[in-house]
């Protein structure tokens, strides 16, 4: 018997008409049903989570679900609020990197958390002054900072941190650099 027979001979004996068969004839995809599964796509995801780049000192929470509990090792309490860092990477002064926002939670745990996996805490316009400082000139600060081994790096003179300088629209901006577990740089 040849290939050819075989599957000649087998065609028909598995397509059973079943009440599932009859029940989807008919159907479009299109309609109330699948509008609710397809909002757990990765397009719904995407539309729902936080836009990058983020400052760092935004204030972030937490949402859990199914996708976000079983990505993570150490999943941060549903709903708990965190504040975006600055990272000190191999690719610069980074707030997020391929998509993972740098968290300091509220928990006192440093987390790398997907952005897909976060919102904007529930009071925005609250910022955390520990991690970020704008300023419109550069002496209100001055006496606190030492210059660092780079021009875009200052050290603060009591607690020897590590802070990455930029000017940004005309004011000075700085942030305070963490390494990648989450502990502030020292000198």
């Amino acid at each position: 018997m040849s290939d050819k027979d075989f599957w000649d001979e087998m065609q028909g004996v598995y397509s059973i008409e079943s009440a599932l068969d009859d029940h989807l004839q008919e159907r479009t995809i299109d309609g109330p049903m699948t509008a609710s599964l397809q909002a757990l796509t990765d397009k719904s995801r995407a539309a729902h989570a936080l836009r990058l780049p983020v400052e760092a000192g935004t204030r972030v929470r937490f949402v859990a679900n199914l996708g976000s509990v079983l990505t993570y090792d150490d999943i941060p309490g549903d709903g708990l609020v965190g504040t975006v860092v600055t990272v000190k990477t191999a690719d610069g002064n980074l707030t997020a990197n391929e998509g993972r926002v740098f968290v300091m939670w509220d928990d006192g745990k440093f987390r790398s958390i997907l952005a897909e996996h976060l919102r904007l805490a529930l009071t925005p316009n609250k910022r955390a002054s520990s991690f970020r400082m704008v300023m419109a000139d550069w002496d209100d600060v001055a006496s606190y900072f030492e210059n660092g081994r780079r021009a875009d790096e200052l050290v603060h003179k009591a607690t020897k941190d590590l802070w990455a300088m930029k000017k940004d629209k005309g004011k000075y901006v700085i942030e305070r650099l963490f390494s990648e577990d989450g502990a502030p740089l020292k000198v």
